[in-house]
């Protein structure tokens, strides 16, 4: 009797696949086949057998199906089974880095995230580095702040960049630049040729501004609070994609980020109203995980980051937008009161 347990023990996880388990990590991390299947570039029904054939041979369900399968939960053992799963692929990834130093000290690959404020920036930083180092392979991943943090800790990611960590922080956050907030108007609002627009105005105008617990929200918020003034029209938007989107349409006034209305400020369709106490500024953080060393690469990629960051971003994302606003035809002419320099 104890020989059989034992030997049913042994053979318990001596089948299992490392397709298998990317499979449960991605359905665990999405508790969802249709957006697992699509991280992994899968068909849903493909994902359904890899965990069918995973849960087969442990013996035990992994996870607890709810409305005919629609809805999905980790059972006790899917959670055990889960940390094993993280510390395999974060071991994995070690054991690749380590052995391409040896094979050759410019190559191997980094896994990079961004929040998706961050979306804005991180490709410029990625384009000068990539042509420093061809050889080296970014694989670049969006998502909220909190997911990027857990990303971290289980190895999937290597850095993070975001304008606000989060809460509790458990990583090291570097700030490396800072970056500008402001209002800004569709070239064909009224204000938009204002050299200057008052605060006391500011109270009569519709705002368009983040949720709160993002960076710009706090900040906008804060303005409040310090010019003493009561903005009670607000509209709040999920994105900065969405903002920009509904100030061209004519919806109301933006509060956001600056970095990300670049290309909108270079083709005169956006600009930056002059408010007294603007621009308000706040620091972009590159995050990487205490609980391991970072490979060569990724070091690299960290030192280039924090030494090179705000210097690429003023000659590349700041000054660009303030020139070009001036020189890009009628429709760029009118925003007078967009040439507000960013903070360094």
């Amino acid at each position: 009797m104890v020989e059989s347990q034992s030997g049913r023990a042994q053979a318990l996880l001596k089948n299992v696949t490392l397709r298998q388990l990317r499979a449960f990590q991605a359905v665990a991390r999405h508790l969802h086949f249709g957006k697992a299947a699509r991280e992994l570039d899968l068909t849903a029904p493909a994902v359904s057998i890899q965990i069918r054939e995973l849960e087969a041979q442990i013996g035990m369900p992994l996870f607890e199906r709810h409305g005919h399968g629609k809805s999905l939960s980790l059972t006790v053992t899917g959670e055990f089974l889960l940390g094993y799963t993280h510390k395999i692929f974060s071991t994995l990834k070690e054991a690749k880095g380590a052995i391409s130093q040896f094979r050759n000290a410019e190559a191997g690959q980094i896994a990079v995230g961004m929040a998706p404020t961050a979306k804005y920036i991180v490709p410029l930083f990625l384009g000068r580095f990539h042509a420093l180092h061809p050889q080296l392979q970014v694989h670049l991943v969006e998502s909220r702040g909190d997911e990027l943090q857990h990303r971290l800790q289980t190895g999937e990611l290597d850095l993070a960049v975001m304008s606000r960590p989060p809460r509790p922080l458990a990583a090291y956050a570097e700030a490396f630049a800072e970056y500008p907030m402001g209002f800004v108007v569709a070239a064909t609002h009224a204000l938009a040729a204002s050299p200057a627009v008052p605060r006391e105005m500011l109270p009569q105008l519709h705002f368009l501004v983040r949720e709160p617990g993002s960076a710009s929200r706090a900040a906008f918020d804060a303005f409040q609070r310090s010019s003493r003034l009561d903005l009670a029209q607000v509209g709040e938007v999920p994105s900065n994609e969405v903002i920009k989107q509904a100030a061209l349409a004519g919806l109301g006034v933006g509060f956001l980020n600056l970095h990300t209305v670049g290309l909108e400020r270079r083709t005169g369709q956006l600009c930056v109203l002059e408010v007294e106490g603007t621009p308000l500024t706040g620091q972009w953080f590159l995050l990487r995980t205490p609980m391991r060393p970072l490979t060569p690469a990724a070091e690299s990629l960290r030192q280039f980051i924090l030494q090179q960051g705000q210097d690429l971003l003023a000659a590349h994302v700041d000054q660009p937008a303030l020139q070009r606003a001036g020189t890009a035809g009628a429709a760029a002419t009118v925003c007078s009161g967009g040439v507000t320099s960013s903070a360094r």
